[in-house]
This record gives C-alpha cells, structure tokens and sequence, in this order.
C-alpha cells in the first residue's frame, strides 16, 4: 500500500485479553498498534472507570449498575475471570491508569458512555482529567450522545472528535462543524463509496468499526479509509502485511 492504514484495537483488542483491561492494553503496545479504542463510564465515587457495559455483570464478577458502585467495590472485582483464570487478576481499570501506561504510545480514541445512563457533567470531568495529559493531540474523543460530544467541543475546541453512528449522515460538512469533528466512526456495513468520497474530500478521517473478517478489511482498503478498528488486532497486523508484501511485489 502506498499509505498508512491505522490499526486500531476495539477496547483493547478482544480476542487476546478480557476487554478494557489494563492486560488488552499491554498487549496492544507490545503488538505495535496504531491506537487503542476504550469506553469511560463514571462510578458512584466519582472516577472515570474504563468500561464498556452500564450493567456489571457480562464483563466482571460482579452484579449491578457501574453507575452505583464505588472505586473500591469495583477494584474488589475481577475484570478477567469471566475471559479465563489466566486474567482473573485483573481489575477494571481507571482511564487514569490506562493514560500512565499508554503515556503517548499508542494513540487513544476514548468513547463517552453517556447512553442509556446519563452522566451529568461528565464532560467537565473528563476535560479537568485530559487538562493533564501531555499527549493530548494524540487523543480522539467519540460518543453516540452527540450532545456530549458538543459540550466537549464547546470547553476545548482544538481537541479531536469524531462523528460516531450507526449509518452515515445525511449532510456530512454540516454535521462535522456542528460537531467539530476531525473523524468520522461509521459502522463498517454501513459507510459506502459516496460518503467515503465526501468525507476525504472534506479532509475527515474515516474509522470504521467493528471490522473482524478479512473480507471487509479488503473493502474498507478499497474505501480508501484512514484507519481500522477491530477486535483481532493480530488478524488485522497480518492482513495489512499481507497487502503490503502484494503491493510491493
């Protein structure tokens, strides 16, 4: 290929390590991806935790609304048991401790859960936390609440954002100001040639998700897309390789 396709890995990479782990993410650095894709949530004390489910259950030991639990009830459960007792040391990790150990590695593309549960003010939040990072032009900021992703743009407009949906708007240029969004994150089946075209044409970066089979890696590359993100991050490694080698010869 005679451009560089970015590699993302969708929370970490799910195939390896139980998801939004401080492990999934460790692997990820050490696999050399491009950037890692992760979910914040605030818990009943207050911190950003990094996880993808309102509801406890599915991705830890533990029960309930992450809403209504505290960082200590939450750093008493186990993140990884529920993928493999290999992983059941793992805690759900706050993104304060996924930013010391990216610290600039990787870049980061940080989903605001702010559906179905609303966060108040998490907006402010997250600013006051990300006011602290020093690689902050290595960061992408997405939500499916577009209201969240305004506010954001409102309190720092120089920052990155993405366009994140489910099909593909119906007025490109004007959704992106209205967001003040860089990127644009569509649902792999969902992005065709046309608004593909009108988003490169407007200088947007285009990030499909979730893309696992090497049939919609190879039309996403005939998409002309800036980067991809998937749950296999290895699979993914090796088809791009396998493309370039092609290419080349």
């Amino acid at each position: 290929m005679d451009r560089k396709v970015l590699l993302f890995a969708h929370r970490g990479g799910r195939t390896w390590a139980p998801e939004n782990t401080l492990a999934a993410f460790g692997k990820s650095l050490e696999l050399g991806v491009d950037g890692i894709e992760l979910d914040i949530q605030r818990c009943a004390s207050g911190e950003l935790m990094v996880f993808h489910d309102s509801d406890l259950t599915r991705t830890s030991n533990g029960a309930g609304l992450i809403c209504d639990a505290t960082y200590d009830e939450l750093r008493r459960l186990s993140a990884g048991s529920w993928f493999s007792p290999e992983f059941a040391g793992e805690k759900i990790p706050s993104l304060s401790e996924v930013l010391s150990l990216v610290d600039g590695a990787a870049l980061l593309n940080i989903e605001i859960k702010n559906l179905p549960h609303k966060y108040d003010g998490i907006e402010e939040e997250l600013v006051a936390l990300m006011d602290g990072y020093r690689h902050i032009d290595r960061v992408i900021f997405s939500s499916f609440d577009h209201g969240s992703i305004k506010e954001m743009a409102k309190l720092r407009p120089d920052w990155n954002y993405a366009i994140l949906m489910v099909g593909v708007p119906y007025d490109m240029k004007s959704y992106a100001e209205g967001l003040n969004a860089r990127y644009f994150h569509p649902e792999h089946d969902s992005i065709h040639a046309e608004a593909a075209r009108e988003a490169r044409e407007l200088g947007i970066k285009i990030l499909p998700w979730t893309v696992n089979e090497e049939r919609d890696y190879a039309r996403m590359l005939e998409l002309e897309v800036s980067g991809i993100i998937t749950d296999d991050p290895v699979k993914l490694k090796t088809f791009l390789e396998t493309v370039d080698v092609l290419m080349q010869g």
